[in-house]
């Protein structure tokens, strides 16, 4: 998804989402070198696994690093292309056919719904392995929201995940309150990059000018991250199932990573909301 725009009484647009270069939509743009801008979706899995390298039911994986760091990271969902299912005036409806590959070693079927109505956007992603082994799974959604100066955000969470300096969680912890958002507030100048989990699967983004977003997940969607890098124009809240590295985690005896088996012929589908207010 390339744009998200609300066009307020008076004519007025506001751009919810970062708007993608008109270079990169004249041009097209290198699949793994996404403008950060858009949204796309996370599958199968979310994030980084440290080095590329996991170990599931006896079976050595090794996947390929994205560019520019030793980690695999974000899957394949945003770098390969969808075909249209269905597409309405208000709706749309796409697939991809994943075979085994050196970037997933398992078959995958994947449907993502992008839905606009008068509240907002509703959008769904449904992953289902085609294989004939269960395989781990994981997903969400990457949106870049736009980050006009004085915007507030506000979320409510259990834990956070501590990263190293490669951005990979390493174990998990109780919240403290200074690194909560139990109140509105302004993102600081700094870069933040922030893994959370038991979060209340709400989120909201509310602009200087009173208009807002307030951000809506379903089970389960249970980590959320934030990701705001000091100085850009954008700020990331991620829905997802799981948290970073969540397949490695997971074999060290950490509870609560959101890291799932999926068996042959099951699935499993993520739905987030987004539910858009704009004063008169």
């Amino acid at each position: 998804m390339a744009a998200l725009t609300t066009t307020r009484a008076d004519g007025s647009a506001i751009d919810w989402l970062a708007p993608m270069p008109a270079a990169a939509l004249r041009d097209g743009f290198e699949a793994r070198a996404w403008p950060k801008a858009g949204s796309y979706p996370l599958l199968p899995y979310s994030n980084r696994i440290r080095d590329g390298r996991f170990r599931w039911q006896g079976r050595e994986v090794q996947l390929p690093p994205h560019p520019g760091q030793p980690h695999a990271m974000h899957g394949f969902g945003h770098v390969r292309p969808w075909q249209v299912v269905e597409s309405q005036e208000n709706a749309i409806t796409l697939a991809l056919q994943h075979p085994p590959g050196t970037d997933w070693p398992w078959a995958v079927l994947a449907r993502q719904s992008l839905v606009l109505d008068e509240a907002g956007l509703a959008a769904a992603l449904d992953i289902r392995n085609v294989g004939d082994t269960p395989m781990p799974v994981g997903g969400g959604f990457h949106p870049f929201f736009a980050r006009p100066p004085g915007l507030r955000i506000q979320f409510d969470a259990a834990h956070v995940w501590p990263a190293d300096g490669g951005g990979v969680a390493t174990g998990r912890a109780a919240i403290g309150r200074r690194e909560a958002f139990l109140r509105e507030r302004h993102l600081p100048d700094s870069d933040l990059s922030v893994y959370y989990s038991g979060w209340k699967r709400q989120a909201t983004l509310r602009r200087a000018d009173g208009a807002t977003l307030t951000l809506r997940a379903a089970e389960p969607l249970e980590h959320l991250i934030l990701h705001a890098p000091g100085g850009c124009d954008f700020v990331c809240l991620e829905p997802v199932s799981h948290v970073a590295d969540a397949v490695n985690l997971r074999a060290r005896g950490w509870e609560g990573t959101g890291l799932r088996a999926l068996a042959p012929g099951e699935s499993v589908t993520f739905r987030m909301q987004w539910l858009i207010e704009v004063p008169r």
